[in-house]
């Protein structure tokens, strides 16, 4: 029994097909009518001509048929140089010692799919050879403003989210973002997942990609991270003016409030010394009256 997912669908082999029996049946029908019938001779020859016109033109179809076959044939024949130069691994990670792991994808990732654990040391060595620049993204931001950054960078590589999990304090639960991302041609799915860690100083963002189908990617995995590594720079950058703003304001405001309290104090002192002067002036004047009476 055939599997229709395993035909090629060419719809111009159908017609031509179609149009050359269509051709041969006028053909057939001229000839015996003619020869058995006192079918009209010139009648006869247009149905032979017009046989003959059909016949052509199915030739015709039946050629840009072919080349339409050769075409989806062959297009699988381009990944061949990718498939020789690059590993055979289908799972790339910046954090190979200890991936991010999937929870709410590994449910997804049952049956055919590929399992939701990462494959191994394997694959880690296979990695580190083809991609060495797949590393850890460190950022001097809070983990909390670091992990909002990553949903803009998810957002903007327009990936489905399928769970997000804030970092729950600043050296607690680290934060975790799963997501699906579809290949440019084909649209097979593949699932990553972002886990950001840290403090309220500094922070480390590691990305995992996975295809879900298949033994390999062509390299798709790899460039996944590198696009979302330059997104997350591009967040990173645009958002240091703001930040550096923002810490230039806070010691302003610090300054001028240490400024007003020393003023502050400095009033209160010649408040002080002013009274006390004062009171100093009244009791010698007391004094001296005192002693004019006498």
């Amino acid at each position: 029994m055939n599997d229709r997912s395993t035909i090629i669908e060419a719809p111009l082999a159908r017609w031509a097909s179609r149009i050359a029996l269509f051709s041969a049946s006028l053909i057939v029908v001229g000839v015996v009518l003619h020869r058995l019938t006192t079918f009209p001779t010139p009648v006869a020859l247009n149905l032979f001509a017009v046989g003959l016109a059909g016949g052509g033109l199915a030739l015709l179809v039946g050629l840009i048929a072919l080349v339409q076959i050769l075409m989806l044939t062959a297009w699988p024949l381009t990944f061949l140089p990718a498939l020789m130069n690059l590993p055979r691994i289908n799972d790339v990670t910046t954090d190979v010692a200890s991936p991010p792991q999937f929870v709410a994808l590994a449910k997804v990732r049952t049956g055919d799919a590929n399992p939701a654990p990462y494959p191994g040391e394997r694959f880690a060595q296979e990695q580190q050879k083809a991609y060495p620049d797949l590393r850890t993204f460190w950022l001097d931001r809070g983990v909390e403003e670091a992990y909002g950054l990553v949903e803009e960078a998810v957002r903007k590589l327009k990936w489905r989210v399928a769970s997000s999990e804030p970092p729950a304090g600043k050296q607690a639960r680290s934060g975790m973002l799963e997501a699906t991302d579809l290949t440019p041609v084909i649209g097979f799915p593949d699932d990553v997942v972002v886990r950001v860690e840290g403090n309220d100083i500094r922070a480390r963002v590691d990305v995992r990609s996975a295809s879900r189908y298949g033994a390999t990617d062509f390299g798709q995995n790899a460039s996944r991270v590198r696009r979302f590594l330059a997104e997350l720079q591009a967040r990173v950058e645009s958002s240091a003016p703001t930040a550096m703003a923002g810490r230039r304001s806070l010691r302003t405001t610090r300054t001028g409030a240490m400024v007003k309290k020393v003023k502050g104090r400095d009033q209160q002192k010649a408040e002080s010394r002013s009274k006390r002067d004062r009171a100093q002036s009244s009791a010698r004047r007391g004094q001296g009256q005192r002693e004019t009476l006498r």
